[in-house]
């Protein structure tokens, strides 16, 4: 019978020590967020590890980082495929490593999108910011009264559009552009790694406000 479990109790990198001192052979399902991944045992040894596209040893260290999800572990079953030949404790000691390495490039990034955030509301004439992944996931946000996911929506679906027609069009790449709805102004920026919304004020220059956001951005 598979035994399922939650990370949080006990992590992969535990699940794997345990069993492959044990010498078993079996097969591990991994859930985390929407993300579901799978790791091979093969007589003590990890042999095999998938997390979407990924594979191998990429896979697996991705999968070492997670410290949150759900796992159902089934024993005695087998896999013909294997991309993996390191020894299992080395594998463990780099996973963690990595793990430690992702973690700090996530506050570094954190803290820039802080700075970004803080300068970009610091111009005159802007009431709100948000900063979006190409994804549509808010990296950033500083809004009244909203956590920033209708805007950062708005954000994306405009430079994404206006990216595709530019390129049908043959025209230069989306640079940043202006919506004008009802009840806001909102100045859409592209950058290579996300979409930033800048909310303008009623009299505020669209321009001025571009070409100052630019240099913050760089």
């Amino acid at each position: 019978m598979p035994l399922l479990g939650s990370l949080q109790e006990m992590s992969l990198a535990n699940l794997i020590q345990v069993n492959c001192q044990e010498m078993r052979s079996a097969r591990l399902a991994l859930t985390h967020l929407d993300q579901t991944g799978e790791v091979f045992l093969s007589d003590g040894q990890v042999v095999h590890a998938t997390l979407g596209s990924q594979s191998g040893k990429d896979a697996l260290y991705e999968m070492l980082s997670w410290d949150d999800g759900k796992f159902v572990f089934e024993r005695d079953v087998h896999t013909s495929d294997k991309t993996i030949t390191t020894h299992w404790n080395e594998l463990i000691l780099e996973g963690m490593m990595q793990a430690a390495e992702r973690a700090a490039r996530r506050a570094k990034q954190s803290k820039l999108q802080n700075d970004t955030l803080t300068k970009l509301r610091a111009l005159d004439g802007v009431t709100g910011v948000v900063i979006s992944a190409v994804d549509g996931i808010v990296l950033g946000a500083d809004l009244a009264n909203s956590d920033g996911e209708p805007e950062a929506a708005l954000t994306v679906f405009i430079g994404a559009a206006a990216d595709q027609l530019g390129s049908a069009l043959g025209l230069n790449a989306f640079s940043h552009g202006v919506v004008i709805t009802q009840a806001k102004r909102l100045l859409v920026l592209q950058r290579p790694d996300r979409y930033v919304g800048v909310l303008l004020g009623e009299r505020t220059s669209p321009a001025v406000i571009a070409s100052a956001a630019h240099s913050i951005l760089r």
